[in-house]
């Protein structure tokens, strides 16, 4: 059985975490796995954005599979190798060129969770569960991951998942800000394909820009170590085809056709 499922249809990529029955727990080489695809898809030009969700209503994902976890992480020296592939496949996510959704139903724990937390949109189905029991285990998050959730929760939303190890619900997830939208479970496939299809119309160079200039803002909050091309990057957009297209298109009172140019 494949781990990943991948779909790419009218520019949108859904990848499918495929392990129901074990409410799609991921497993060590799945993580290698995913730094992949992302690199894949991110090199793709039919792909304009890019849709994560976990098989089935159950689950998301229930995070890392824990029975692996006496085998890969063992003493701190195998606990580092399995830390560092976990944590460059959350980068290489973060860092996709192409806005990510994370479609969330069910179980959203743990590695999940921190998968959930590294794209650029969460979407949840009003049967999502959110939490990061990791204090259960006696294991730590690393510092990039809680780095993200500060950056989404703010110190006092992350201490409260990591420190109470409880679960969220959906609605409460979104008041923390660890979800955009909550939605009903019945409604919230079809909300997602009609968000991501908009999104697939937008310019594809702003979409890509953005998420690079919000992380530069998030690195360097003052502003005041930009490099030249960082200072540049705000000004770039007037030099494409897609700024001339989108003038244009808006004057003709006619959608768009961005090239990515």
């Amino acid at each position: 059985m494949q781990e990943f499922l991948l779909n790419v249809a009218d520019g949108i990529a859904t990848v499918t975490i495929n392990r129901p029955e074990q409410r799609n727990a991921i497993t060590f080489e799945m993580w290698r796995q995913l730094t992949e695809l992302c690199h894949n898809l991110d090199q793709d030009p039919e792909v304009q954005v890019v849709v994560l969700q976990g098989a089935g209503q159950e689950a998301f994902s229930a995070g890392g599979d824990i029975r692996e976890f006496r085998e890969r992480r063992h003493d701190p020296w195998q606990a580092k190798i399995y830390n560092a592939k976990v944590e460059r496949a959350l980068q290489t996510l973060l860092r996709l060129s192409k806005p990510t959704i994370a479609l969330v139903k069910g179980y959203c724990v743990g590695g999940g969770c921190m998968l959930a937390a590294h794209c650029d949109l969460r979407m949840a189905a009003d049967n999502a569960v959110f939490g990061m029991p990791v204090a259960k285990l006696g294991t730590l998050i690393g510092y990039n991951e809680m780095q993200r959730f500060v950056h989404l929760l703010g110190v006092g939303g992350t201490l409260d998942l990591l420190l109470t190890a409880r679960l969220v619900q959906a609605e409460e997830a979104r008041q923390m800000g660890l979800c955009n939208q909550v939605l009903p479970l019945a409604q919230i496939d079809q909300a997602v394909h009609d968000l991501a299809l908009g999104m697939t119309q937008l310019a594809p160079l702003t979409q890509k820009w953005h998420k690079q200039m919000l992380q530069t803002l998030l690195q360097k909050p003052d502003l005041l170590d930009l490099n030249p091309d960082e200072t540049a990057l705000p000004d770039a957009c007037f030099a494409t085809q897609d700024y001339l297209e989108g003038i244009r298109a808006f004057l003709e009172k006619r959608p768009a056709r961005f090239q990515g140019k």
